[in-house]
């Protein structure tokens, strides 16, 4: 599968733009007045530290990497602080809605596949051989968390109480203590490549490999399976009140829910492509983004009711979008 291989693509996000990161919590903002502009309202980061942007939501420049490393992570709290991440446990953080970059130390060399977090203090990071990594300083420092499993993890999400991580496997992790501890609460199936929560932190779905669509009602303590999708699922959104949900995936399909996933309606998007993940904006829930292979970049903003292609300025694989 794509996502068991060192990615030849990018991933686009919108970067330091809204309150909240990581699938979970948090707001933005100090309260004294308008929030400052951020840099940029979507950037795109890679292979080999390649970095972009767009401050229209529509026209994407390239931009000079910010490092050697192959970047697969990005995730902002409010219009200042961002963070990505990559291979050899690389982590790279900025206080300037992206203006400058300043790398972080972390405890491991293994590749950090998805971050979360839940203010501009609270974070986790997963990624290959089960590592988990937690901070609550801003990323200053980053400690190991033991990880129940060896097997690999691909999406996290994390509340002010409450965190979780998915992986190969159908694997699901779920913490009670902010991301200090992890049990396993799923296994066996397949891989798992998304997670995302609502407000609320109880109702939440996950997505992956064979069309896998599974929903919680709980906090993640127990899953219910729904209905197969047509084709693999790469990435997942959901709003903050839990009832748009949309699910992208293999062969250009983006499933669409705004009943909290009681039914389902496949988007026409126009493509044969991977879509690899799918992000809205948070300060105009409308305006999102869907990202894939060969340079695919789909745009919508009517809530993912209608998408309209982009022109991508790197015709490579595009590999995630952030959900902020």
């Amino acid at each position: 599968m794509r996502l068991r291989r060192a990615v030849l693509g990018i991933l686009l996000a919108t970067a330091c733009s809204g309150g909240k990161g990581g699938g979970g919590g948090g707001g933005g903002g100090n309260g004294d007045g308008p929030p400052p502009t951020p840099a940029w309202m979507a950037g795109i980061v890679g292979q080999n530290g390649l970095f972009g942007s767009t401050d229209n939501g529509t026209d994407f420049i390239s931009r000079t990497p910010l490092t050697g490393e192959n970047l697969y992570a990005l995730v902002c709290f409010g219009h200042q602080l961002g963070w990505i991440a990559g291979s050899n446990g690389f982590i790279m953080h900025t206080t300037d809605g992206g203006g400058t970059w300043r790398q972080q130390t972390t405890p491991v060399r293994d590749s950090i596949r998805a971050m979360a977090v839940s203010s501009p203090r609270d974070g986790i990071a997963v990624g290959d051989s089960g590592t988990l990594l937690l901070s609550g300083d801003g990323g200053d420092t980053w400690s190991a968390v033991m990880s129940p499993t060896s097997l690999s993890l691909r999406g996290a999400a994390l509340s002010p109480s409450l965190a979780w991580a998915v992986g190969d496997s159908g694997t699901v992790l779920r913490s009670a203590d902010s991301g200090r501890s992890f049990s396993v609460v799923r296994s066996g199936g397949p891989g798992l490549r998304a997670i995302r929560f609502a407000e609320d932190a109880a109702h939440g779905f996950a997505a992956g490999e064979a069309g896998t669509l599974l929903a919680s009602s709980d906090g993640g303590g127990t899953w219910r399976a729904l209905p197969q999708a047509r084709a693999d699922l790469h990435g997942l959104s959901i709003s903050e009140d839990g009832k748009r949900v949309i699910a992208v995936g293999a062969a250009g399909l983006i499933l669409r829910s705004t009943d909290s996933g009681a039914s389902w309606s496949e988007i026409a998007t126009g493509t044969a492509k991977g879509l690899n993940s799918i992000g809205f904006l948070d300060e105009n829930t409308d305006m999102g983004w869907v990202v894939g292979d060969s340079g695919t970049l789909l745009y919508t903003e009517d809530g993912g009711a209608h998408f309209r292609a982009l022109q991508s300025p790197l015709a490579v694989d595009l590999y995630s979008v952030e959900d902020l």
